[in-house]
């Protein structure tokens, strides 16, 4: 579970991020000390999109980031499973293959991540 979880934090750094035209909130439901968050940002070549999906509780914190165009490009994540990986449960999908991610589940510095990982990408296309 990351040491400190600021939404409004996390959305100010989307909208401040130079790739970002656009950040929409899809879902925001809070309760107590659990939470599902799902964001969309338009990226400034409107082709492509970033999915950021938070699921918080009392003792896991899951995140998954998603960049598309018309179809899937690359998905970071912690969903447990793959254990043999390196730093698992941080874990990187690009077209058909799986790597450990240098990922820790701090989301702030994990977006500054994202959005380095997504210019390489895009600039490789």
């Amino acid at each position: 579970m990351p040491h400190r979880f600021d939404i409004s934090r996390i959305i100010a750094l989307l909208k401040k991020n130079p790739l970002t035209s656009k950040v929409e909130i899809l879902t925001l439901d809070e309760i107590e000390r659990r939470g599902f968050y799902k964001l969309r940002c338009t990226l400034i070549s409107s082709k492509y999109k970033l999915d950021i999906k938070y699921i918080k509780t009392e003792n896991d914190f899951l995140y998954s980031y998603q960049l598309y165009a018309n179809r899937d490009v690359a998905r970071w994540d912690n969903e447990p499973h793959y254990p043999n990986l390196r730093n698992y449960p941080h874990h990187y999908h690009y077209k058909e293959n799986v790597s450990a991610s240098e990922f820790s589940g701090e989301p702030i510095e994990d977006i500054k991540k994202v959005f380095s990982l997504v210019s390489e990408i895009i600039d490789s296309i």
